[in-house]
């Protein structure tokens, strides 16, 4: 099944919703509820649900816990995927260490940076090596996600390490975007941009309201 990104987004967000339920001890969610939630249609939810031949709705909704056991076990969002951290600066130290990683199945097994005399003042339980061993450090220890918070100008040497190495997917802290081989999935977070998006909306929304 060949789904669009858009779709895989919002399939996403309604399992990380669902987890939430399920520690509330929620038992069952109405598609209204779950487009409210993460910003959709009723019609898109339930259309995304029926493509991917999920639960059928009752009365009551979908039932929490067997939706998102359907969703861990179609996508593997269940399963425990290792991740490194490359650029040891503010941003990436404070990723290190961010105990939601865990919680939701993605571990943090190192850290790297270019700077030696860095890795020997970080106080952290991961692992933290120079760049220079990321390539035997992610092969050893079965790494399949990098997240890079590397200055700009190094992004694209990085990702080139990280892929031949045998990453299969790269989250881009970078203010820029990178190139990557058509059998790596990858995604660039632009902070600024964002910010930036939010300042225009901010003013359509305004205009549009004093109209």
């Amino acid at each position: 099944m060949d789904l669009s990104n858009n779709t895989i987004e919002r399939i996403c967000k309604i399992f990380g919703h669902l987890d939430a339920l399920e520690k509330k001890g929620v038992d069952f969610v109405s598609s209204r509820e779950l487009a409210e939630e993460i910003g959709a249609t009723e019609h898109t939810i339930r259309k995304d649900i029926s493509l991917l031949g999920g639960p059928g709705y009752t009365r009551k909704g979908y039932e929490v816990r067997t939706f998102k056991k359907e969703l861990g076990e179609k996508f593997l969002l269940t399963q425990k995927r290792n991740a490194c951290i490359v650029g040891l600066g503010r941003l990436g130290t404070a990723l290190l260490d961010y105990e939601n990683f865990q919680e939701d199945g993605f571990e943090i097994v190192a850290g790297f940076d270019c700077n030696v005399n860095k890795i020997e003042r970080i106080r952290t339980n991961i692992d933290v090596f120079p760049v220079g061993r990321l390539a035997e450090i992610v092969r050893a220890r079965s790494i399949e996600l990098g997240i890079i918070a590397v200055p700009a100008e190094a992004a694209q040497v990085v990702v080139d390490q990280l892929t031949e190495a045998g990453v299969k997917g790269v989250l881009n802290f970078s203010p820029v975007k990178v190139n990557v081989p058509a059998n790596i999935v990858h995604l660039d977070m632009d902070f600024t941009n964002a910010l930036r998006f939010i300042a225009a909306r901010f003013i359509m929304k305004k205009n549009n309201d004093q109209k």
